[in-house]
């Protein structure tokens, strides 16, 4: 059992408030909140991406460190500015600012500050969970947080589907705008340790040289650019062109959260047991599948190819969440902001890079039909299909970052032919590194020497 201290205990009740209005700037909600401000694919796209964008400027975080004199003080500063804007969207519903750049305009203020946030407790996590223990801790505090997330969801699908537009908007937006501030409250009374170093130095010289962090940064930018490319397209396909209800969507997503619930838990005592990484490369893995759905979804079959992909999504996301961060702290060292700093930089160039280039492509292919043996397919399907391409190709280049693994044996009679496995050992990554105990025992026995 964890024992828990009084920051990590409210920590675990900010993830919740953070996730009530996090989950409101994802998926179908906010595609419906932009499309109520008249918004195109490019801007939309800008909007995803610029959370990921943003990460690049998270080298500047000693800077709030020094003209606020530790990370405590500059922790709420960035969190009052950025988690507060979000009181501008509702304002700007009430008063009939249909305009795209305002709500463009907000959620860049947002996601700016929102990346100064996030390296200020990232950093102060690893300081204050163990590393043994990480698995577990962040397994319980995404539980919680996923079952808000799953009320909240269910909550705005409801206000979404009101005949009147502008009161299910404006309710949805207030409503993340009180969870915003709560969260800020809660900042107050965390008690986050202070930097040993608190210099405005930043170098990138020593992570960029580091061999081990140099693979999991080559990951990093083929992964960010796979998703950033058509994060956004998805929710739109959903919304702009097949005109899913949102209560039907939000059915989905409370399904699917509550397979979270279970996944989350049961993923952090595998992490801990097996790895991060070998955990992060099911998730992929899994992950992959939602593209090909999309690609032949239509009509006729989006009810059960939907529910397929909340089913599969759950297990691949829940896996994805809660591993990423944990393999990114495995793979830092001393100073962790630099590293940190660095892996924001990569993220957030090519978060740029792929949605600009995806809102480029899905401006010029949302109207776009084509038809092949007979069968219609949207153009926006195809951008979607390149990104399964590339989701194959991020899970490849996964497979050579170095990190924590243990074999994972499995001892049912289910699969002890051996014959089962070759082709999945073509096929699917995943199983090289895994199903080689040999190698994988050697290779402990050095690190141990």
């Amino acid at each position: 059992m964890i024992k828990l201290t009084r920051t990590l205990k409210l920590s675990i009740v900010e993830a919740m408030f953070f996730n009530a209005f996090f989950v409101a700037t994802q998926t179908f909600i906010i595609i419906s909140i932009a499309l109520y401000f008249n918004a195109n694919p490019f801007q939309i796209s800008i909007v995803s991406s610029f959370p990921v964008f943003s990460q690049m400027f998270q080298v500047f975080t000693p800077i709030w460190y020094k003209i606020f004199k530790g990370r405590k003080k500059s922790l709420m500063v960035v969190s009052i500015i950025g988690r507060g804007s979000l009181i501008l969207l509702p304002l700007a519903v009430f008063f009939d600012l249909k305009n795209a750049w305002v709500f463009v305009s907000i959620m860049i203020i947002y996601s700016l500050f929102g990346t100064f946030i996030s390296n200020i407790w990232t950093t102060a996590m690893r300081d204050l969970v163990p590393f043994e223990k990480r698995g577990k801790y962040f397994g319980l505090r995404n539980v919680f947080a996923s079952a808000v997330g799953i009320f909240v969801t269910y909550l705005y699908a409801q206000f979404l589907d009101f005949s009147n537009k502008k009161a299910g908007i404006l309710l949805v937006t207030s409503l993340v705008a009180i969870f915003s501030i709560i969260t800020i409250i809660l900042f107050v009374f965390h008690q986050i340790p202070e930097s040993k170093d608190q210099t405005i130095k930043i170098d990138f010289r020593k992570p960029f040289r580091d061999k081990k962090f140099q693979t999991f940064l080559f990951f990093v930018a083929i992964w960010t650019f796979a998703i950033e490319l058509t994060r956004p397209y998805f929710s739109y396909f959903q919304l702009a062109i097949l005109n899913v209800n949102t209560r039907f969507l939000g059915n989905i997503g409370v399904f699917s959260g509550l397979i979270t619930l279970v996944l989350y838990p049961f993923y952090g005592k595998l992490s801990d047991k097996y790895g991060n990484k070998n955990i992060l490369m099911v998730g992929i893995t899994l992950a992959t599948i939602a593209p090909l759905l999309y690609f032949v979804m239509t009509d006729y079959n989006f009810r059960s190819l939907l529910l397929l992909d909340g089913i599969f999504g759950a297990f691949a996301w829940s896996a994805i969440n809660l591993t990423f961060f944990n393999l990114l702290l495995e793979t830092v060292s001393e100073p962790a902001e630099n590293y940190i700093g660095a892996y924001a930089f990569i993220s957030g160039a090519m978060a740029i890079i792929s949605s600009t280039i995806g809102g480029f492509f899905g401006n010029l292919l949302k109207d776009k039909i084509f038809y092949i043996l007979g069968d219609k397919y949207h153009g926006i399907q195809f951008l979607i299909l390149v990104g399964f391409l590339l989701r194959i190709y991020a899970l490849l280049h996964l497979t050579s970052v170095e990190a924590y693994e243990k074999p994972i044996r499995y001892k049912s009679w289910l699969l002890s032919n051996p014959s089962l496995f070759k082709r999945r050992e073509i096929h699917l990554p995943i199983y090289l590194k895994i199903l080689k105990p040999k190698k994988r025992k050697l290779e402990e026995k050095n690190d141990r020497n």
